[in-house]
């Protein structure tokens, strides 16, 4: 979300006449887009914004703090960054020239521009008709959480549920799907908790599988217990909707589930992923996970990695836990110890990445379709995903420009499994 946010923010800009530069000595404008989901990303956001700061050479450069941590900061920032001109909150984008303009004529210094829209229509960023789009794009189709999760900041500082008009959405996906993306990603801080004048999310998700020129259909990140029988059963009936899935679980202990808030059991998680599998014989599934959370002992760990083994996950996005402020989890005791977490951090690592090898050895000598994204890591290589998400890098003759298949679907022989990706050999 924080790439498509970043996305938005140059596009803004540009769309006032500011130009991207690779050189921040040239630039008169710095913007820092952060996060604050997890102390580490807080952390290097507070440390980016402050190495900005410190080499401004110039007094009218005009540096910008902009995202989660500026919302969850506000003026507390300028007291910390003196030389800092901007705060700028998720939902204050589209005023970013004008907020810039103040800055440099001189009417107003320390501007902060923070609080939550009311989720109308003017209030999402429409995709711009005239920008050209690469292979993929991504889509907002809502904004904010009404969940409490007690270790979760997202509510603080991203607002509470709103979502956009289902036409605003269509109108997006088609100007994207013109202008040259194959695949899209509806994005949503509780993606398929979408509602929208009596239409649920796989309504939309039908809606839009119906758009010419769409061949790949994507959503993050949803949540389990949205997990609806009409939105299980998109899966497989819809043919641009991908056999992939980001399906976050947090945890594998029903005693840590309910100390976070959760709102679902790993039995029931396990029956959703089932249930997919189900219609979807080779969907793979990938997801989040905390561990050392407060209070979780040895038996509530070992109950997280029978989930991880029977749910056979493609992939993990595995953090030790960090308390984050205001939320109830930081009223806790943080009891279990650095040097432990550190270690089950590392068992689910090694846990996953042999999952992963197995899965990705069973696509070997397979053929699929590869949309092509970009060139892979090797000379001559060129690199895409498959509909299950798995990137694939694979040779193409070398008379072959990427601006003539960038965008293409193209067969590919599943040839090798990697340790992070699969290599293929072009049909």
């Amino acid at each position: 979300m924080n790439v498509h946010d970043t996305a938005r923010i140059a596009e803004v800009m540009g769309q006032s006449g500011y130009e991207l530069t690779q050189d921040p000595g040239d630039a008169d404008v710095l913007i820092v887009n952060t996060c604050s989901v997890r102390h580490k990303a807080w952390h290097k956001g507070i440390s980016e914004i402050g190495r900005v700061c410190n080499a401004k050479k110039r007094p009218d450069v005009v540096v910008v703090a902009a995202g989660c941590v500026a919302e969850q900061e506000k003026e507390h920032w300028f007291e910390k960054m003196p030389t800092l001109d901007l705060v700028v909150g998720p939902d204050h984008y589209a005023a970013l020239p004008e907020l810039v303009a103040e800055v440099q004529a001189g009417r107003e210094r320390h501007i902060l521009a923070t609080g939550f829209d009311r989720g109308r229509s003017e209030d999402f960023l429409f995709a711009n008709p005239d920008k050209k789009q690469g292979p993929t794009a991504f889509v907002t189709v809502m904004k904010g959480c009404d969940e409490r999760c007690k270790y979760c900041i997202v509510p603080s500082v991203r607002g509470p549920e709103r979502c956009r008009p289902m036409d605003d959405i269509v109108k997006d996906v088609e100007t994207v799907t013109a202008a040259g993306a194959r695949e899209i990603t509806l994005l949503g801080q509780k993606v398929n908790a979408y509602a929208s004048d009596g239409a649920t999310f796989a309504d939309l998700l039908a809606r839009l599988d119906r758009i010419p020129g769409l061949a790949r259909l994507r959503f993050t990140s949803p949540h389990p217990k949205h997990m609806d029988p009409a939105l299980i059963d998109a899966f497989g009936t819809l043919p641009s909707l991908c056999e992939s899935i980001h399906l976050p679980v947090q945890s594998g202990s029903d005693h840590i589930l309910e100390k976070m808030g959760r709102q679902y059991t790993s039995d029931f998680y396990r029956e959703i992923t089932a249930a997919l599998r189900h219609r979807c014989p080779d969907m793979l599934i990938s997801t989040d996970l905390i561990v050392g959370y407060p209070g979780e002992t040895d038996r509530d760990f070992a109950d997280t990695i029978a989930l991880l083994e029977d749910v056979r996950f493609s992939g993990v996005f595995s953090f030790k836990y960090s308390p984050r402020p205001g939320t109830p989890a930081a009223q806790l005791q943080d009891d279990v110890p650095e040097l432990e977490k550190q270690r089950r951090l590392a068992f689910v690592h090694d846990i996953i990445a042999k999952i992963e090898r197995e899965i990705r050895a069973t696509l070997v000598g397979r053929r699929y379709d590869v949309l092509v994204e970009g060139r892979g890591r090797n000379p001559g290589q060129f690199s895409g995903r498959l509909r299950n998400n798995q990137i694939v890098n694979f040779l193409m003759p070398s008379d072959v420009k990427l601006t003539e298949v960038g965008g293409e679907l193209m067969e590919v022989e599943i040839i090798r499994a990697m340790p992070h990706c699969l290599e293929g050999s072009l049909v």
